[in-house]
Formats: C-alpha cells, structure tokens, sequence
C-alpha cells in the first residue's frame, strides 16, 4: 500500500510539473465552466442519460462509441465511482489555452476514496469538453470520509 501511495505522489506531482509549465493562472469563469461540465456529465449517468453524459466529451471520445448506451455501459463499469459517489472535492485546476486539467478527489458509496483526474479541451465554439478520465486510488483522508452509520 505505501508502495502504491508513493507511486500516485510522484506522479501527481510529475503531472502537476508537465502540466504547470503550459498552465495559465486560473480564470474563474474557466474553473467553474470545467465544473459545471464535469457535475453536468456526472448529472447525466446518475438519470441514466447516456446520450447526454456524451455530449460533455470531445468528438475523438464520442466517435469510439457506437451509441450512447454503449458509452454509458463502459462508464458504468470501468469507472463506477464517477456514477455512483458519496461526496468529492474539486482540487485546483491546471488551466491551459486548449487543454487543462481537472483534479477530483472523491469516495465511493463504499468508503474508497479516489483521485479522478479529467482532461479536459477547450471547444471551438468556446467552453469545456472532456478527452479523458483515469483514476488512482486515493488516501483516506477526513473530508471524504462517509459518515458513521450510528454509533
């Protein structure tokens, strides 16, 4: 386990360096827009909204995807914390001109907790989309913590 916690803080960090070097300062208006799509999205596969959910990805995410329902069913099991989680904490965000980064910390129905790293590109018509999502596990930490089932 501290093996693998290592691990997650060399590369977070490695990935705040490389990310860092092309950020801007953040805007608020970009942070909140970077918000509002990854909570509309989120939004989205808790009403089962498949067709919606990928309305927040980049074209390259919706071409691999012969429906929407596809997509939402490859959500729904390779990234079952992001449909179903108890809380999160959006970190500070790595904003670029055309790509940036969003960081959220959150805890699945079980009590795990997870980092959910979004990439995210700027659309042409303006505003976010997602182009990636990966997940490393997270340390339990005490603003994520599910609260006691009776004591």
């Amino acid at each position: 386990m501290k093996l693998s916690m290592v691990f997650v803080f060399l590369f977070l960090s490695a990935l705040g360096l490389v990310v860092g070097a092309f950020a801007q300062p953040p805007v608020p208006d970009d942070a909140s827009a970077i918000r509002r799509v990854i909570e509309g999205q989120w939004d989205a596969f808790a009403g089962g909204d498949g067709a919606k959910a990928l309305s927040f990805a980049t074209q390259d995410i919706r071409d691999r995807f012969d429906s929407a329902q596809g997509f939402l069913a490859m959500v729904k099991e390779g990234y079952p914390m992001v449909v179903h989680h108890s809380t999160y904490r959006f970190l500070e965000p790595r904003i670029g001109f055309h790509r940036s980064w969003q960081m959220v910390r959150m805890a699945d129905l079980e009590g795990n907790v997870w980092i959910v790293v979004y990439q995210l590109y700027r659309a042409e018509a303006g505003g976010w989309l997602i182009g990636g999502v990966f997940v490393l596990p997270g340390a339990p930490v005490p603003d994520l913590e599910p609260p006691s089932q009776g004591t």
